[in-house]
């Protein structure tokens, strides 16, 4: 399908890869059409990195669409991308091709992207923030730990993206709640966000795990997370202080025109 690596093509350019340097993006192709992009996401702890995959299909699953016929990538997709696949998506795999792989042979349809962003006329109050993040539980898939959460990234102007938890037989496919809802901001170019707000019923003493604050730290540092435990009280902080001496790292050049990191922590 052209139109499929065309819009891979359109995607890779939103990826985060201050690192590598290698932008990489995944266009999930739904059932009636619609399609849902994801892209990488890099992080300064390499092993919080996001593939584009992962962030495509979680962005779908966040969304509660789990109908998939087809997935184009912008390399080559991997063994292990091809096991995550039919974890993911329950069906068997079928007219293989280095970056195209179709699910269904009858999709031929491609039609606008699934609106994974949202956008409010008003501004989004912490109230209303945790109403969004608690009615996006329902499409949180947790089989292992019978614990599901729900996010909420809201952007600068007042977009905002739905995350949840989807549990995978892979554990290391996993995203918290709101590391999907971050995944979907970026996945679709917005990465000015200015609130978190994490929904988690089933505790009363829940705070984003060290994964996503470390991931919070280095997309959103100037975001206020606020957590709902199912009571009337809701929490907020300010990302520097659930991390505080978070680590980052920046490349700048050395001598000789080598390239040389350098790992300031905040202040």
């Amino acid at each position: 399908m052209k139109i499929l690596r065309h819009h891979v093509r359109d995607a890779e350019h939103r990826s985060y890869v201050p690192y590598s340097g290698k932008p990489r993006a995944a266009v999930i192709l739904l059932s009636n059409g619609d399609w849902v992009c994801g892209v990488r996401i890099e992080n300064a702890c390499y092993p919080l990195v996001i593939p584009a995959l992962t962030s495509a299909l979680v962005s779908a699953a966040s969304l509660g669409r789990r109908d998939v016929v087809a997935i184009s990538v912008s390399d080559h997709f991997k063994d292990e991308d091809l096991t995550f696949i039919q974890q993911a998506v329950h069906q068997p795999l079928d007219q293989l091709q280095p970056d195209l792989l179709g699910l269904d042979h009858h999709a031929h349809h491609v039609g606008e992207p699934l609106s994974a962003c949202q956008e409010s006329s008003s501004v989004i109050t912490s109230q209303t923030g945790i109403h969004l993040a608690r009615r996006a539980i329902q499409y949180a898939h947790t089989p292992e730990s019978d614990f599901p959460v729900g996010s909420i990234a809201v952007t600068d102007d007042h977009h905002y993206y739905q995350g949840v938890n989807i549990e995978y037989p892979d554990w290391t496919k996993i995203l918290c709640a709101e590391r999907a809802a971050i995944a979907s901001a970026i996945s679709h170019g917005d990465r000015h966000i200015k609130n978190i707000f994490v929904s988690a019923p089933k505790s009363l003493e829940i705070t984003p795990c060290g994964a996503c604050r470390q991931v919070i730290y280095e997309l959103a540092p100037n975001a206020t997370v606020w957590m709902d435990r199912g009571g009337e009280m809701i929490d907020h902080f300010h990302v520097k202080d659930l991390l505080p001496g978070g680590f980052t790292l920046k490349r700048t050049s050395g001598q000789n025109g080598s390239i040389i990191h350098s790992h300031p922590t905040c202040k």
